[in-house]
Formats: structure tokens, sequence, C-alpha cells
């Protein structure tokens, strides 16, 4: 009997146990066969189920083995994402707990912020004194216009202001919120088996605790102040929403009653119940509050106002410069409101224009500016005016303030009902004079309104006696300030026509002729100008009325609500401010434009030559400026005109190489300076005078009187003669000839006493007389000299001549003509014999 021992291996790996296996059987078949060769049957059944035993045996312990070792690596990986869940919340709570540090350190300022709610809570109050709660007896259509002006602006500063606690608001409690959802992650209270892990475990959870403990708090003390500013905002806001549709339910009810309403304007009011403050006291404080508040919100308009009247001014004065270098004297421009008065001429030209581009000023700041209207327009009619016009002028100029003072009371009391039948009756007395004067007064347009005031200033009287106090003052207030409005915008309308003459003149200024007074434009206007005048005013009058505003409010918001296209956020009334900020800054580049090709004389010939180019730098700075400030008015991002640069740049560099090229060759010229402005150049077949220097193009006005345009770019490729670059003076010579026989010398000297008497000869460097050569029939000589500048070569070269052929006939020096001696030879030819007679 064969007994086989099998010692048992450990498979390596489990990919190769088939192969083990299949050996195994293979080696115990062949064990089988052998037993059965030489063993009897009974024998081999006993020894294969021995071996299946076995077999069985092995099978369970690997498969066993291999069980225990894949559990083992799968707990060792779950074990490894935990931790690196949790090292992860681990740095995402750090990250927020310094991100709260930050939005703590850089703080918020509760205290001042909580002073402005209290500011505007105060101004609140004071601005519906009167008219909310416990009302005055007499409600003026002034203070309710003025309180719904302060109502609004204090609405949109605690808007303002509740936007940014709400967006501080909702930092604090984000992150809050963040730190809350970390720290209740599950993953976080996983506690590692390995005991480096645990230990590094341990650390952090300790550290976790302590950032959150310090961050927490102060997070929790930050949000509730927060929190309680934001209420307090939100329950001024409610009060001032209260506020403003209280007020505007009077003013309704003022407007329907205007006609019906009768109030005792001579009675006693008691009004010490409702006002600390005396009326005019309060009065001043409101107003104040009003044009405060404007120019705040306004102020970039304000300034460029200002910086108008500035540019305007100084245009002006550069005009009336102009006329007294020509030889003009004072009394001569007197007739000329620009040139007679250029200061007080810009600030009432840009005010009067101006005022129509302003965004709905209120009333008191228009009164403003129509009293310094006022001011400078009787600065102007000083001296340019008739004692007739001029007595009516200050007897309305006297009535203007007192209008203005009453116009800035806002409550009523009885010392301004006797104020305002004082100015009914000098507004009356002014009609009737005008009235009864009326042949002298050559302008109708001012005759009309004065009488049409005069109507209104009697229909003021009667509303005033008869107890309406609203209507009365609204027709005072129009009676007086349509004669102003119309007398300062026909003013203005004359200076702009003024513009116009006056460029004309000095383009036709002969400098040696006998100047005489300019008369000024005759006042002829169409019936579009007098069209123009009456609507421009009755806007004017109309536009602070709580009429005019019901009705353009609703267009007003239309314009500002924001609109998308796609992922672009516009407004109509952005795209307005784009396009009049572009077509200002272009008529700003204009009128630097208009200085810089101003087609003068110029006196004494010795110009600055970097003139031009500075005010050519200057109209490109302006138009880039005006860009600028254009995109920024309307509120477009930087980001969106890089984008635009950059796609105009793709543009450019494929289709507008000639027009670039122009561009930066002006830039070149700007800077380099290779020509100025009147310098006389030469440039391929083109010569002349150099007139502009555009931003593409140039002007050359020729000697025949042509303007050519050459691009800026053919002027730097070409070859460029520039007679006045350097210097203005020229040398000149003119060449002729005596006859044989002439005592040179004597020529010589006649010649040079010829050139010294000229006074456009220079002297330095000195004249020279060659005698060059013996011609056909004279001894030719050239005189060549210096003049001053280009322009007086054709006129001193006909002088010279001129004294040249007076001084030679007078010495009987000739000048001869080309002669030449023909002589005709005659010649008497004989006949050749024919060949018969030889022969």
């Amino acid at each position: 009997m064969l007994k086989f021992t099998f010692q048992h291996t450990t498979p390596l790996k489990n990919n190769n146990s088939k192969s083990l296996k299949s050996i195994y059987v293979f080696f115990s078949l062949l064990f089988f066969f052998a037993a059965t060769a030489q063993n009897p049957k009974k024998e081999m059944d006993s020894i294969v189920k021995e071996i299946g035993i076995k077999n069985k045996i092995n099978q369970l312990m690997l498969e066993g083995k291999a069980e225990s070792e894949k559990k083992a690596r799968q707990e060792k990986y779950i074990n490894y994402q935990k931790v690196q869940k949790q090292n992860k919340i681990f740095n995402l709570i750090e990250l927020e707990v310094q991100n709260a540090k930050f939005l703590l350190n850089r703080g918020f300022d509760y205290k001042d912020i909580t002073e402005e709610i209290h500011q505007l809570k105060e101004w609140e109050e004071f601005s519906v004194r009167g008219i909310v709660g416990t009302k005055f007896r007499i409600l003026t259509d002034r203070n309710l216009s003025s309180t719904s002006i302060l109502l609004d602006e204090l609405l949109k500063r605690t808007s303002n202001r509740l936007n940014k606690i709400s967006i501080e608001n909702q930092q604090l409690s984000r992150t809050q919120e963040k730190i809350d959802s970390l720290v209740a992650e599950k993953n976080l209270y996983y506690v590692p088996t390995d005991s480096v892990a645990r230990e590094i475990y341990r650390l952090q959870s300790l550290k976790m605790s302590t950032d959150i403990d310090l961050v927490s708090e102060r997070l929790k003390n930050a949000v509730d102040s927060i929190q309680a500013l934001e209420i307090m905002g939100d329950q001024l806001k409610f009060k001032i929403d209260t506020d403003i549709i209280e007020n505007d339910r009077l003013r309704k009810t003022e407007v329907n009653q205007l006609f019906t309403k009768k109030v005792p304007v001579f009675g006693n009011l008691d009004i010490k119940k409702l006002m600390v403050e005396d009326p005019l006291t309060f009065s001043l404080k409101t107003n104040y509050l009003v044009v405060y508040f404007y120019l705040i919100n306004n102020r970039n308009s304000i300034i460029m106002m200002l910086i108008l009247i500035l540019g305007t001014a100084i245009y002006f004065k550069l005009q009336k410069r102009k006329f007294l270098d020509f030889g003009y004297k004072e009394d001569m421009l007197i007739n000329i409101n620009m040139l007679n008065s250029p200061i007080a001429s810009a600030i009432l030209v840009i005010l009067n224009l101006y005022q129509f581009i302003l965004p709905m000023p209120p009333l008191i700041f228009s009164i403003m500016m129509w009293t310094i209207s006022t001011i400078t327009l009787t600065i102007i009619m000083w001296r340019s005016i008739n004692t007739f016009i001029w007595k009516i002028w200050v007897a309305i100029f006297i009535l203007n303030l007192i209008a203005f003072f009453d116009i800035i009371i806002l409550i009523h009391f009885v010392g301004e009902s006797f104020l305002i039948l004082a100015i009914n009756c000098l507004g009356i007395a002014i009609g009737i004079y005008a009235f009864i004067n009326r042949s002298k007064i050559q302008r109708k347009v001012y005759f009309w309104y004065i009488i049409v005031a005069a109507i209104f200033q009697f229909f003021s009287f009667y509303y005033l006696v008869n107890g309406h106090y609203n209507l009365s003052k609204f027709l005072m207030t129009k009676a007086v300030y349509i004669i102003i409005v119309v007398f300062s915008l026909y003013s203005t309308f004359t200076i702009v026509k003024e513009i116009n003459m006056i460029s004309k003149t000095l383009a036709k200024i002969d400098e040696d002729k006998r100047k005489k007074t300019i008369l000024g434009i005759p006042h002829r206007f169409t019936l579009g100008f007098y069209l123009i005048l009456f609507l421009s005013c009755f806007l004017l009058m109309i536009r602070n009325t709580y009429t005019f505003q019901s009705i353009i409010d609703p267009f007003r918001n239309t314009i500002s609500e924001p609109r998308n296209i796609g992922n672009i956020t516009f407004t109509f009334e952005n795209i307005l401010i784009f396009i009049l900020v572009i077509l200002l800054s272009s008529f700003v580049s204009k009128v630097v434009s208009f200085l810089a090709s101003d087609n003068q004389i110029i006196k004494d010939k010795n110009k600055n030559k970097n003139f031009g180019s500075w005010l050519f730098l200057s109209r490109i700075a302006i138009v880039t400026l005006g860009i600028l400030v254009a995109f920024a008015s309307a509120g477009i991002p930087l980001d969106r005109i890089t984008l635009i640069i950059s796609a105009l740049g793709v543009g450019i560099g494929f289709g507008m190489q000639s027009l670039v090229n122009n561009l930066i060759s002006g830039l070149i010229i700007a800077f380099e300076k290779p020509v100025s402005l009147d310098d006389i150049i030469e440039v391929g077949t083109q010569s002349g005078k150099m007139k502009s220097i555009g931003i593409r193009s140039s002007v050359v006005t020729t000697f025949d009187g042509a303007d050519v345009v050459i691009p800026n770019g053919e002027l730097l490729n070409q070859n460029l003669t520039n007679w006045t670059l350097g210097s203005s003076s020229r040398r000149s010579e003119i060449r002729f000839g005596v006859a044989y026989g002439t005592d040179l010398e004597l020529t010589k000297k006649l010649l040079f006493e010829i050139l010294e008497k000229n006074k456009n000869v220079l002297m330095k460097p000195m004249p020279a007389i060659w005698f060059t050569k013996f011609g056909d029939s004279s001894i030719d000589l050239v005189l060549k000299y210096w003049i001053s500048h280009f322009d007086f070569d054709n006129d001193t070269r006909s002088e010279l001549i001129i004294a040249i052929d007076k001084a030679l006939k007078e010495n009987n020096i000739v000048i001869p003509f080309s002669q030449q001696d023909v002589h005709i030879i005659s010649k008497e030819i004989e006949p050749k014999p024919d060949s018969e007679t030889e022969i």
C-alpha cells in the first residue's frame, strides 16, 4: 500500500491559486493511475477519498485568509478617506475663521452709522414739521415742494445706508452659517485608529475649538448690532415713506383747491407751538438743505458748468485781445456784449443754456441762477443800453431782489402778505410805466413780456386780497421771473449770434485800414426764434410745479429703469448721458479748433511756434477725456471699455491702417513740431500757409486762396519744406544788369542806400551786392538781402524794384534790354552750265 504525503504550501498570490490547483489535480491523477496499476480496486477508493478531504480543507483555509485580508484593506481605506475628509473640513473651518477675523478686524463703523441714522431722523422730523401731525393753518406750496424734495433725498440716503448695512449683515451671517454647518459635519468627529493620526486629530480639534470660541462670540455681537441698526433704518424708511404719501396727498389737495380754498392771509397765526425757530430761520434752514443736497448729488454737473464758464470766459477774452491787437479801442467794442464784458457774458450764456441740461433743479436753485444772470446782465447793460430801458431794468432788478427774499420764506405770516402786495404794486407800476413809454422800447419782445408780467401781478394782488395765498404767490413768482428769464435768454441768443459775427469779422480785418466802431448785430429774429423763446420760458416757469412733475416723473422712471440685453445692463438715461457728454466734448474740441485755425493776421510776425501744437494736443486730450467721462457717466465698467478697445484694435489692424497712420502722424507732428500754424510750407506740388493741424489731416491755404486738405501721413512721408520753421526771416534776391560804361561803384552805392532805407530789409546779416558777369548787352549783378518775415517778400521786392528804377533813372544809369544784330548776307550764285554746252 502506497502512502502519499502532501506538504501544504500557502499560495503566493490569489491570482496564482488556480494554476496551483491545476498542478495539484494533475499530480493527484498521476498518482491515482499509478496506484490503480499496482493496487487493487479497494485501495484506490480509499486514496481518492483521502485526497478529496485534504483538497477541501486547503480551499477553505485559502478563502478565509483572503476574506480576512480583504476586510483589513477595506477598513484601512475607509479610515484614510475619513481622515482626508476630516482634514478638509478642518481646513475649511480655518479658512472661514480667518475670513470672519478679517471682517471683524475690518470693522463696521457702528457709531458713525448710528449718528447718521439719528441725523436722518432729525432731518425727517424737521422736514415734516407743521405738515404731518399738527399742521399749519396755511400750507404753502413752496413748503410742500421743499418738503417733497427733502423727503425724497432722505429716503434715498436711508435706502443706500440700509443697503450697506444689509450687505455687511449678509457677509457676517453667511460666515457664521458656514462655520456652524462645517462644525456639524459628522466626519469631523471621527477618531482615527492610528496613534499618530489620533494625536494630530486631538491637536486640530483643540485649535479649532479655541478659534471658534473666540470668533463666534464676536460674530454674534456684530450681527446683533447690525440687525439693530437695520431695524432702526427700516423704521425710519417706513416713516419717510408714510410722510411722502401724506405730503403728496397734501400737495395734490392744494393744487385741486388752488382757486377755491381761502385762508386768512392777514390774520396772525400761532406757529410757536409747531416750530422752535421763527419762520425766516426755518425757511433758511430748509432752503439750505435743499440746495446742499442738490449740489452734493449733482456735483459733477456743477463742476462741468463752472469749467465751461471758465473756458468760455477765456475764449471771449482771447477774442477781445485779438481786436485790441489789431488796433481797436475799448470804446469801439462797446456794442458787442461778449467783447465789452467777456466774463459777465460767459457767465450769462453758460448759466442760461446749462439750466436746460441740469437734472430738475429745485426752484430755489433756479432762482439763484436767475439772480446771478440778472447781476451779469446788469453789468453787460451798464454802458450799452439807453437811459429809458436802463431805468426799467433797474426797477426789475430791485423787484427781483425783493421777490428772491419772499420766495425764500416758506412759512406764511402777516408780514409776508404785505411784502407780496408791495411786489404786486411795484410790478404793476413797471408795466404801466412801460406802456406809457412804449414808443421808447425798441425791442418789442421786452415790452410785451413786461405787460404780461404786470397782468400777472394784478391777478396776484386780486387773489391775495381774496384769500388765495398759494395762487397769489405762484402768480407773483412767475410775473417777476418771466421778465428775468426773457431778458436773459434774449441776451444769451444775441451773444451766440455775436460769436458767429466776430469770427467772420476777424477773418476780414485789414491791419492797414482805419478801424471803425463795431455796431453790433441787428436784433432781427425769425418767428421760429420767438417760438423757441416762448417755449423755453414756459418750460422754465412750470417745471417745478406739481402738475408738471406728476407728468414727467413716469417718463423719468421709465428712462431710469434698468434693462438687460444678455449679460449687459443699461438704462436709457445712461445712453442719453453718454451722447450728451460726447456732444459736449466735441463742441469744446471744435471751439479749441476754431481758436487754432483762426486765420488772423499776425501783427508782429514773431508768433509762438508751439501754440498750434499745444492746441492740437489739447483737442486730443479733450476728446479722449470726453470719451472716458462718457463711459464713466453712463456706468459702463472699464473692463467693457477694454473689450471694446480690443475689438477696435482688430478692426484697425486689418481695415484702418491708413487712418491709424494719419492719426499717429498727427501725434508725431504735435510732439516733434516739424510744422506749426501759419508756417509757409511746400509739400510735393502744394505750397502755402499752414491753416490748421487736425487729428487726421491738416489744411494748407495756398497763395491762390484755396484750402488743401493734406493727410498727416503725407506731411511726414513726403519731402516737407518749411520756410518758417527755424525763423520767419528769409533771404531774397533781385537780378538785373547795367549798361556797359556805367560807374559800377556809384551803382553799388545807390543800391546800398536803397536797401538801408527799406524798413523790411535787415542789416544783420548785411545785404550783398555782387557783379556776376559781363553779359551780352549788360554787366549783370545780383542783390541779396534778408527780410524779417516771409510774408513781406513780395511787397519788399516790389518796393525795391520801384526804388531802384527811380534811382537809376535819376543818375542816368541804363538798364539795357537784350539786343541782337541781324546781318543779311546776299551772295550771287552763278548757274552751272548744262552738259551740252560743256561738250
